[in-house]
């Protein structure tokens, strides 16, 4: 038996001990209602979510490469701006009169690879004063929200996420 195959038996498993787990009940009756509920939930999430898991992916990504050295300066180099931008953020929140220009802005990247681009998109999103609010996969784009651009201009916040970008890019493309 394939894979592909394998893995809703597995779901189904899955989903039937843990309906013997919660119910903590091994009667005839509950049993069966476990079974026929398991089967109905596999059926179903198993064509929304998992189809493309069983089929054959025509695109294949270009491979990533980890370089060593850049990491070395790279996560440091991360690690310098969340401390920098969790200050901005703090202070912002301790002044006694907040006053905020959120804003969303639109980032071109030019990463080659999609898992790049996401993980990009996280680290934008694990500094605190933004979040990425969406991703442009096939323009290669960014939607990125930031907590005030009163002190920090549209333009200043694509260099630094482009500061950003050309780091992950020499880190892992």
């Amino acid at each position: 038996m394939r894979t592909y195959r394998k893995a809703p038996v597995v779901l189904f498993f899955a989903l039937f001990s843990f309906w013997v787990l919660f119910t903590g009940r091994v009667e005839l009756s509950v049993l069966a209602i476990g079974i026929v509920l398991s089967m109905v939930v596999t059926r179903i999430t198993w064509r929304t979510f998992f189809s493309s898991a069983h089929e054959i992916q025509h695109h294949v990504e270009s491979p990533l490469h980890f370089r060593l050295r850049e990491a070395v300066v790279f996560f440091p180099f991360y690690a310098w701006n969340i401390f920098k931008a969790t200050a901005q953020v703090a202070f912002l929140a301790l002044r006694p009169r907040i006053e905020l220009m959120p804003g969303i802005i639109k980032v071109e990247t030019g990463l080659k690879n999609k898992t790049t681009l996401v993980i990009l998109a996280n680290q934008i999103t694990l500094t605190p004063g933004t979040l990425t609010v969406d991703t442009d996969i096939t323009n290669h784009s960014l939607f990125v929200h930031s907590l005030n651009l009163s002190t920090l201009d549209a333009c200043s916040a694509r260099e630094e996420i482009r500061h950003l970008e050309e780091r992950l890019r020499r880190l892992m493309e």
